[in-house]
């Protein structure tokens, strides 16, 4: 039986300095140019994913936001877009600016990604900003008003404030939409104090995303390995033959692993994979 090997990105496959290790980096090549299927699900975009990993040659699509796109890594081509509903995305944006808050709106309108935003208006938020443009991010449209950009396909809302408020926000548009939104509260990792509140399509999980992805790849009877280390990774851990968490993972997600492997500073993830293939091949 075939193995489809998918890692998480953020204190995963990659260290907290945003780097892949050159060991890291070449036994990765090494292991994709002898077809091992291996792919990342991630909370990113397909832009920062490869700002960060460069010409690593992934066959198989990437999983970003957390499932609502699945993409060509080399292309950027979209093989699936999980928009939300544009009557949810309305009632969430009109519930978000009710609380005085100012998400950052990811969008596509059929051709292009888009990122737009206001003026950020908390430190977690122009840290948010800075790595964006450090990463070359040209996503990125700074607006007066977000409205315009809601007649797009509406992908993402991502909030950054202190988790209490993000929490209440939370509990809010859950009430008034329920189960037609996926929201996800994670820690700012790299800018600590502060969190993010991620809104998506109820179908944009990394779980649903890897069926998609297996369907479309031919992949529906492989054995799944997955690594993760957050919240967002506990849906994919859930469905995985093999589920691995990280030593730097939350308890939440090493509660749903099968196994605890090394810290993502240790190259945990591709000497994993290494061993594992080379033991079963």
């Amino acid at each position: 039986m075939k193995t489809l090997y998918i890692t998480d990105l953020d204190g995963t496959l990659i260290r907290d300095d945003l780097t892949l290790s050159e060991w890291s980096r070449r036994e990765l090549i090494s292991l994709l140019e002898a077809d091992v299927p291996i792919t990342v699900a991630t909370a990113r975009s397909i832009f920062s994913l490869s700002a960060i990993l460069g010409d690593i040659p992934f066959r198989l699509p990437v999983i970003e936001f957390n499932g609502a796109y699945i993409t060509d890594y080399h292309t950027r081509v979209h093989r699936f877009v999980r928009a939300i509903d544009p009557a949810v995305a309305l009632g969430a944006y009109a519930i978000i600016a009710a609380e005085g808050m100012r998400p950052f709106l990811s969008t596509f309108d059929g051709t292009r990604d888009l990122l737009f935003h206001t003026a950020a208006e908390n430190d977690g938020a122009k840290a948010y900003l800075r790595e964006r443009r450090t990463l070359r991010d040209d996503r990125l449209r700074k607006v007066d008003e977000l409205e315009p950009a809601l007649r797009h396909q509406v992908v993402c809302f991502t909030l950054i404030d202190r988790e209490e408020r993000l929490r209440v926000l939370a509990g809010k548009l859950e009430q008034a939409l329920g189960a037609r939104l996926q929201y996800t509260i994670y820690a700012y990792r790299y800018f600590p104090g502060w969190s993010f509140l991620s809104l998506h399509d109820a179908r944009a999980t990394k779980d649903q995303g890897i069926r998609a992805l297996q369907k479309e790849c031919g992949l529906e009877d492989a054995r799944l390995v997955a690594f993760g280390d957050d919240v967002n990774d506990i849906s994919m851990l859930r469905m995985a033959s093999r589920a691995v968490a990280m030593a730097n993972a939350r308890d939440d997600v090493k509660s749903a692993a099968h196994e605890i492997t090394g810290s993502n500073q240790e190259d945990s993830v591709v000497k994993w994979i290494r061993t594992h293939w080379a033991e079963n091949r």
